[in-house]
């Protein structure tokens, strides 16, 4: 539960991979976010979370969450405002990692306020396409844009990092401004945020 009058927006790495660059877009997009919805920005990274293929026993939805690393990730959710997801595009779609994330927990997301960002040789629209659809599907209230970054060739070093992931994203920041707007009013409108 937040406890201040800024929102609480919590920032999700969606790539597990020990050679990504996720982390480095999420630390640029990042301030962005925060300034734009007027919000305190947390970030997670799904591969420091570590959560394995999901075990629980019983089904998400009735939220008998028997274990402690659910529990946490619960909480972590639950506190948040608003979320951002920022996903890789594999193959056409969002990474298994991510949607072992997004099927570990069910209430948390009823009505949460969600941004989608995708990232990718071509922007990763066909990721978005299918978060949203999860997403939407367990009630999450899913922005009605995603922003999507075009990741350009010349954009990555030898070890397939980027050079400079400010430069990366800039193209996209328009979009990213104006949706980090709209997510902090959502955020604000939300129930959740304390006077």
């Amino acid at each position: 539960m937040a406890t201040a009058t800024r929102p609480l927006v919590t920032v999700v790495v969606g790539s597990t991979r020990p050679i990504r660059v996720g982390d480095q877009i999420t630390q640029a997009l990042a301030p962005v976010i925060a300034e734009e919805a007027d919000a305190r920005v947390e970030v997670v990274d799904l591969r420091d979370l570590d959560l394995p293929l999901l075990d629980e026993p019983r089904m998400p939805a009735l939220g008998d969450y028997a274990h402690d690393h659910t529990k946490d990730w619960a909480r972590t959710i639950e506190a948040s405002d608003a979320v951002v997801i920022v996903s890789p595009q594999y193959n056409g779609g969002y990474p298994a990692g991510l949607k072992n994330a997004i099927d570990f927990l069910y209430a948390e997301w009823k009505e949460r306020p969600v941004l989608i960002v995708t990232y990718g040789g071509h922007g990763g629209g066909m990721s978005g396409a299918q978060l949203r659809h999860v997403l939407e599907f367990i009630g999450a209230a899913v922005l009605p844009e995603n922003v999507e970054i075009t990741l350009k060739p010349e954009f990555y070093d030898a070890d397939w990092r980027l050079v400079d992931a400010q430069a990366a994203v800039a193209e996209a920041l328009p979009a990213l401004r104006e949706a980090a707007g709209l997510l902090g009013e959502r955020a604000r409108e939300d129930e959740r945020v304390s006077a």
